[in-house]
């Protein structure tokens, strides 16, 4: 069991609960779930952080507009997770986040090319504390994922969940976001159908 603490957390999509799960060494997540999540099929997202977008409202990438679309629709179902990792950069730190984007605007580059001059992998984001995470909270077995890329959802059945609905999160964009998203699908063969 990794949780260190819990409460209730009212928002603008309804009231959820709020739950810290501190591992070792060191790394925390949290999860925001709404309703019995232990039954039937829950919404799940595992999200990662993006300071700029979540906190500063930087109009460059949708995780800001993933993040809020996801809550919004666990607000009208009653029922769902979000798992928040701090994983910034995809996992390269904000450091090589903000080296990244300095390029991606120096030499007219998108963010896979950016990270490939940094001579990074594209993306090592770890995922088994989401895993932990849900299993601490007893999540049902069968799930629908809120997700458009398909390392989050191998993930999922890895652990053990059997995934029955892919459901994709729409909402409207910008030119700089359409042009990321597009390197997504493209580049990163993540499944995005509306832009």
């Amino acid at each position: 069991m990794t949780i260190s603490s819990s409460t209730p957390l009212v928002t603008q999509y309804g009231s959820f609960t709020v739950t810290l799960h501190k591992f070792e060494p060191n790394y925390e997540c949290v999860t925001f779930h709404m309703g019995d999540i232990t039954e039937g099929t829950p919404l799940v997202r595992i999200h990662s952080s993006c300071l700029f977008s979540e906190a500063f409202h930087s109009l460059d990438c949708d995780c800001k507009l993933q993040l809020s679309g996801c809550l919004e629709r666990i607000g009208q179902l009653g029922k769902g997770i979000v798992v928040y990792l701090y994983q910034e950069g995809r996992g390269h730190g904000l450091d090589n986040k903000i080296k990244a984007m300095r390029l991606e605007q120096e030499y007219e580059i998108d963010t896979v090319q950016a990270f490939q001059r940094l001579n990074f992998e594209l993306d090592p984001r770890e995922y088994s504390f989401a895993i932990r995470a849900l299993g601490d909270l007893n999540l049902s077995k069968t799930i629908k994922v809120a997700s458009n890329n398909f390392r989050k959802i191998t993930v999922l059945k890895s652990g053990g969940y059997k995934v029955i609905e892919q459901v994709e999160l729409t909402y409207p964009v910008n030119e700089h976001v359409r042009k990321y998203l597009e390197v997504k699908r493209e580049k990163l063969g993540h499944s995005i159908s509306f832009i």
